[in-house]
């Protein structure tokens, strides 16, 4: 095993530095009850991380983005909707269409499991304490930036890679601009346990 290895495996154990970055995060938090929503394990990370109850149906998911910008935009017709798994050629974990969108469970170990979880966090959705985190990739277009800004959300915001100076809430990670779309935001530092957004997005503050 590597030294680099050796760190990262004594760190996850129980590290210092992750423990007093969340303690930070959390005593600066003021909104104890948010709902995120997002197309993928971003909201799951920011509720492990302050503390709070998962409070959106999209936890632990993923959506593609082109996906996740017609739930939002269309949301309580989606919630009325059934759940139809399938068998995914190649995900062994739950699939499910939801009407035209498809939603991949990506941590969940039975399709049992992911739509009694779906439902039970769909009922503690509060729509006036809204928060919506979607990212240009995927097939995302400039168009489906500007119809989200018809969202009511009290937050919203689209990582992007290219420059949208007229979207308020289009914030650009220029070290994704020559690649046209964004990349792995979600990636982890060993020391403290940060993600990547971090780096560009104050959520807490937000």
């Amino acid at each position: 095993m590597s030294v680099k290895s050796s760190i990262k495996r004594v760190l996850s154990e129980n590290n210092p530095f992750a423990i007093k970055r969340r303690e930070k995060m959390r005593n600066a938090l003021t909104n104890k009850s948010p709902t995120f929503l997002c197309p993928n394990c971003i909201g799951g990370l920011l509720f492990h991380d302050l503390g709070l109850q998962f409070r959106s149906p999209t936890v632990n998911l993923m959506m593609y983005q082109t996906d996740f910008a017609k739930f939002v935009l269309d949301m309580d017709n989606y919630l009325k909707q059934e759940l139809h798994f399938f068998k995914h050629q190649e995900y062994h974990f739950p699939c499910a269409h939801l009407g035209d969108i498809t939603l991949h469970f990506t941590h969940y170990h039975s399709e049992e499991e992911a739509e009694r979880t779906w439902h039970d966090r769909a009922t503690r959705i509060d729509k006036n304490n809204l928060f919506v985190f979607i990212e240009e990739r995927d097939g995302l277009t400039r168009e489906d930036m500007v119809r989200l800004g018809t969202i009511q959300a009290r937050g919203l915001v689209v990582f992007t890679a290219n420059a949208y100076p007229d979207i308020p809430y289009a914030l650009q990670i220029p070290k994704y601009s020559a690649d046209g779309e964004v990349g792995n935001i979600l990636r982890k530092s060993y020391f403290d346990e940060h993600h990547e957004y971090e780096e560009y997005f104050d959520f807490v503050k937000w």
